[in-house]
């Protein structure tokens, strides 16, 4: 055999391996793997198949259902519940995972004050969140369209004709309409920067007046499974707030971010 035909057999071995290992770390076939783990009753390696499809950052809701579902067998409380608030974010309102989230909160340390607020509050959250980007993008770009083919319409009417008048109503109507849609765009962008959620996943967190250990007072503790609003982070720290005006700050490491 000439060094020829080695080098043909080496670069098709080469080329088997790479396709081999590709193939064996399909997401399909790795989520597939953990399901059949998970069946058995091998959470551990059930976990750890699906761990390796979310290190290639592949999102899925019913990946973050099942890491969830894992955990919870595991008695790991606090991944339980960020897992599932993950897929909660990409699946909306499901029954199965309503049902997982009720139980685990049922096992929470942590019973916190949450703030009174007005049902029309509710009501006006739950018809802002019909609206997406871009709807109201898309509604702001027509009613600036339609006001300024109004505008430009005006100019063309003589001041005596009742048209003018009309069309400038119905101008105000589109610019009250426009500014109530910018409103509400700069509430969903204010409401996205401050979206940032977390869940204990420590056994129990000490929350600190101060990023840093040893100078930060000691302001009250945190259980496994609470969910905190992430305020910011700096190296090694997230400031939190949760409840009912309590916040400070507590390491990175132990929340979980949704």
């Amino acid at each position: 055999m000439n060094k020829f035909h080695q080098a043909v057999i080496c670069l098709l071995l080469i080329l088997i391996v790479q396709v081999g290992s590709s193939f064996s770390a399909s997401p399909d076939l790795l989520f597939e793997a953990g399901n059949r783990e998970y069946l058995d009753g091998n959470y551990v390696e059930a976990l750890d198949r699906w761990l390796q499809i979310e290190k290639d950052e592949y999102q899925a809701a019913e990946l973050y259902y099942n890491i969830g579902n894992a955990y919870f067998k595991l008695n790991e409380l606090g991944e339980a519940i960020q897992y599932w608030e993950k897929a909660s974010l990409l699946l909306g309102e499901d029954e199965d995972l309503k049902a997982n989230l009720t139980i685990a909160r049922l096992k929470l340390v942590d019973k916190l004050e949450e703030e009174v607020r007005l049902p029309v509050w509710d009501w006006f959250d739950q018809f802002r969140s019909m609206l997406s980007d871009t709807m109201l993008t898309t509604f702001a770009i027509i009613l600036c369209f339609l006001l300024f083919a109004l505008l430009s319409m005006r100019k063309w009417i003589t001041k005596r004709s009742k048209g003018k008048s009309t069309i400038a109503i119905f101008a105000w109507i589109l610019l009250v309409v426009l500014f109530l849609d910018l409103g509400f765009i700069g509430l969903q962008m204010k409401d996205d920067s401050a979206k940032r959620e977390g869940v204990m996943i420590a056994k129990e967190v000490e929350v600190l007046s101060a990023p840093a250990m040893g100078t930060g007072k000691l302001l009250f503790s945190l259980h496994e499974g609470t969910k905190v609003r992430v305020i910011r982070s700096m190296t090694g720290w997230h400031e939190i707030s949760v409840g009912k005006k309590k916040h400070g700050w507590v390491q990175s490491s132990q929340v979980g971010l949704i």
